[in-house]
C-alpha cells in the first residue's frame, strides 16, 4: 500500500473533516470507504498541525464495533489489549497484529486472484469490497455447477436426468432379480 497516494484530510475543532485532495467536508463512514478502498489516509489537527490519523481510525472502528453483527474484537480480547497496553508485551502485541493483518490480506488477495484468473473474462477484485466479492462467488459457483454437471440438483448448468433404462436391460434386470430371490429363499431353509 506505500505506493497508493495518501489523501490528506483536515479535521476542525468542530469535529469536522476537510477532504484536502476532492475540496470537501466527508464523514467518518466516507473515510471508512476510501480506506476499504484501498487508500491511505493521513488526518492533520488544524489548530496544532498534529497528526490524528489514529484517533480519526479508532473513532471509525470504535464505531463498526458497536455494531455487535459486525463486531471482530470480543470483550475478552479488548480487556486483554487494555491488561498489556502499558507492558512491554505491546510493542509485541502490535508487531503480532500487524503480522497476523497482513497475513490474512495476502490470503485473501491470493485467492480472489486464483479464483479470479479462473473466471472469463479476467477482471480485478478488490477483497474488501463485498460487492466484487459476492459476484466472484456468484461466477465460481456457476464454473463448479457446470464442472458438477448434474450431481446438483437444481442448480443452474445440471444436466438433464438419463433416460430410463431399454427393454432389454429391464428384462436382464427382472432376470437378476428372480436369481436373487431363488438364492434367498434356499438360504432361508
Amino acid at each position: 500500500m506505500s505506493d497508493v497516494p495518501t489523501i490528506e484530510l483536515r479535521r476542525y475543532p468542530s469535529r469536522k473533516i476537510y477532504n484536502k485532495t476532492a475540496s470537501s467536508y466527508v464523514r467518518l463512514p466516507e473515510v471508512a470507504e476510501m480506506v476499504r478502498a484501498g487508500a491511505n489516509v493521513r488526518v492533520e489537527d488544524t489548530e496544532t498541525g498534529e497528526d490524528v490519523t489514529r484517533q480519526v481510525l479508532l473513532q471509525i472502528i470504535m464505531e463498526q464495533e458497536n455494531h455487535a453483527d459486525q463486531a471482530i474484537l470480543s470483550s475478552d480480547l479488548m480487556m486483554d489489549m487494555i491488561r498489556m497496553h502499558q507492558s512491554k508485551a505491546s510493542e509485541m502485541m502490535t508487531g503480532l497484529f500487524e503480522q497476523s493483518i497482513a497475513f490474512m490480506r495476502a490470503q485473501q488477495e491470493q485467492i480472489a486472484s486464483q479464483m479470479s484468473s479462473s473466471m472469463t473474462p479476467p477482471w480485478s477484485v478488490n477483497v474488501f469490497d463485498p460487492g466484487s466479492m459476492a459476484e466472484l462467488q456468484r461466477q465460481y459457483q456457476q464454473k463448479l455447477a457446470g464442472f458438477w454437471g448434474g450431481a446438483i440438483p437444481g442448480v443452474a448448468g445440471a444436466k438433464k436426468p438419463e433416460p430410463a433404462p431399454a427393454a432389454g436391460d429391464a428384462a436382464e434386470l427382472q432376470s437378476l432379480r428372480e436369481r436373487l430371490e431363488e438364492l434367498e429363499r434356499k438360504l432361508g431353509r
